[in-house]
């Protein structure tokens, strides 16, 4: 190998640390509304206000805010341990499961809204 060879290689290289601050072409402004979920792509991180409207089954539900609904997963142990009903107001956090059906919420957080 020559040594013009070697600079360049040298040059281009750059230490692991350097790539962990890319976002990449997904990173664009928060999730907030469900028609803006609907429409985003896996793993997006998501901040949502609105009501969890009914249980479906035992970990999923229906979220609804202003825009429209989705349905969101919530396991026991991320459940808030205040009570809440339909007409409570609430925040969830998460990401996006976006699978042949759909997009769905894998809610990681709940805070009631006071």
């Amino acid at each position: 190998m020559k040594i013009s060879s070697l600079l360049i290689i040298a040059a281009t290289a750059l230490p692991i640390s350097s790539y962990a601050a890319f976002e990449g072409p997904g990173s664009t402004s928060p999730i907030t509304t469900v028609t803006e979920a609907k429409k985003a792509s896996d793993d997006t991180k998501i901040t949502l206000e609105g009501n969890i409207v009914r249980q479906v089954s035992h970990d999923t539900y229906v979220f609804s805010d202003k825009t429209g609904s989705i349905n969101i997963e919530i396991d026991d142990e991320d459940l808030p341990a205040e009570k809440f009903n339909a007409n409570t107001k609430v925040k969830i956090t998460g990401e996006i499961d976006k699978n042949l059906s759909g997009n769905k919420i894998d809610v990681k957080h709940i805070e009631i809204m006071r």
